[in-house]
């Protein structure tokens, strides 16, 4: 049995690996908030000791569960149908909302200790997201990083910059996304912080400012982007060429739905070495990383996802990262083999 953990069972990157999953004639359980709240409890049997997951009338003891895909936390949003109303109410917003975080993590926590086979493996699917460290760990493994400042001191932030040629980036450490007019949902606007090219004038302290940490960079010139998804043992790299559109050109993810160009890239032997003991530092077995191609032909890491979407990359780049997920869940492990008949 494997076990899917999703905020949405629709999520559309679900939808297609269960596809592959079922063409496989492989068993698999998808798990988010609607099913939890609806037929699923946790058990623990200290007499076992064991850990038993029921839902509706079957049960699963999570040891012998093969393996798990932690694609997303049970996060909940105020927009949510039927939580517009307790979202109004900031005490219990934030009761409720924590109270679904601890029990993902439980579960998670449970899975791991179960020796299940997790892709990723807690704690570290979570820790392995905060920027600095991981640049750190990336600069370890001898991959060239930008130059970084993380503060919330707009002061000290224009100082780097202006030490960096007055040439920056701005880019927050989480995801920053806000519904507009989700009363009509036809007219609904998504709003999201990407990153952002900064100059010193920009950086100036204002009267009622309340700071926020934020990471700045120098602005990295580009001949082209690579979204390289990591699954297990195999490395599979896209090109973007987001310097054709003017809308990605900061930010590929501005234009990912536009006119721009992605083919498979084939990263040098070198590269692809460092990043794959990369994700053995970090004790990742699934990551999407972000990297840069300068026009001078050097490659700089930007940063890993241990749950970074790929779904277009999939698509756009022809790349059977699906099957591959696939086999390493179905084998439990990071060396696997992709059956011939879903092989690239």
């Amino acid at each position: 049995m494997i076990l899917i953990l999703s905020h949405f069972a629709q999520d559309i990157t679900v939808v297609r690996l269960t596809r592959v999953l079922q063409d496989q004639g492989q068993e698999f359980l998808v798990l988010d908030p609607t099913a939890m709240g609806r037929e699923v409890s946790l058990a623990l049997d200290g007499q076992g000791p064991s850990c038993i997951l029921r839902v509706g009338g079957r049960t699963f003891e999570l040891s012998q569960l093969k393996s798990a895909w932690l694609w997303r936390s049970w996060q909940r949003f105020h927009d949510e149908p039927g939580l517009t109303e307790l979202a109004a109410r900031p005490a219990d917003w934030n009761f409720f909302r924590a109270e679904w975080r601890s029990f993902h993590k439980s579960l998670v926590l449970a899975l791991k200790y179960s020796n299940t086979f997790c892709v990723n493996p807690a704690p570290m699917g979570g820790a392995a997201e905060e920027k600095c460290g991981q640049l750190l760990v990336a600069a370890q493994c001898g991959l060239r990083i930008p130059r970084s400042l993380y503060t919330a001191k707009l002061s000290l932030a224009r100082e780097f910059i202006h030490s960096q040629g007055g040439k920056g980036i701005y880019k927050p450490f989480t995801s920053y996304v806000d519904l507009k007019d989700v009363h009509d949902l036809a007219s609904a606007r998504v709003a999201r912080l990407y990153t952002n090219r900064v100059q010193e004038e920009d950086l100036e302290e204002r009267d009622g400012l309340i700071p926020s940490p934020g990471i700045f960079q120098p602005y990295v010139e580009k001949s082209l982007e690579l979204r390289i998804v990591v699954v297990g043992e195999k490395v599979f790299a896209c090109a973007i060429h987001s310097q054709q559109n003017e809308r990605g050109r900061s930010d590929w993810r501005r234009a990912v739905n536009q006119s721009v160009q992605y083919e498979p890239y084939s990263l040098p032997a070198e590269i692809e070495e460092k990043l794959l003991l990369l994700m053995r530092r970090l004790q990742l077995v699934f990551g999407s990383v972000d990297m840069i191609v300068t026009p001078e032909g050097e490659y700089v890491f930007l940063e890993v996802n241990p749950a970074g979407q790929f779904d277009w990359i999939a698509h756009f780049g022809r790349l059977p990262i699906y099957e591959c997920l696939a086999a390493m869940l179905v084998a439990g492990r990071t060396n696997y083999t992709v059956p011939a008949a879903h092989a690239a």
